[in-house]
């Protein structure tokens, strides 16, 4: 299996995107929704909640393709036939779902995602 890759956008330029891995997407979204709080990712990349503009999947980085590299139908044909689309959809789902339950408790984002249990 893959290591889903999440891109934290900042700015309009190249240089103000950051990937980090899919285990701290759930920080990334409680920044988002905590614009005055600051954090630290685990491959050195340290925001600010307020400078966060988007969140997205980065496929590039997922795959393994250079981020240069501009997806085209083929590439999309491999991202959805091995499932990685899917996969992210429910990865960045159950990322939003943990911020929305544990957002008074902080503590809990110093785990990784895959560590944090989610009321089903």
């Amino acid at each position: 299996m893959r290591i889903l890759k999440v891109k934290i956008i900042t700015g309009f330029r190249k240089d103000q995107q950051y990937t980090i891995d899919s285990e701290e997407a759930h920080k990334a979204y409680w920044l988002f929704l905590n614009p005055e709080k600051r954090g630290i990712f685990d491959n050195g990349v340290a925001l600010l909640g307020s400078h966060i503009q988007g969140i997205e999947p980065d496929y590039n980085a997922t795959m393994g393709w250079n981020e240069s590299h501009v997806l085209n139908g083929d590439d999309w044909n491999q991202i959805n036939s091995e499932g990685i689309a899917l996969d992210m959809k429910k990865m960045l789902k159950e990322s939003k779902d943990i911020v929305k339950l544990h957002n008074a408790n902080p503590d809990v984002f110093l785990k990784p995602r895959s560590e944090i249990k989610l009321l089903r």
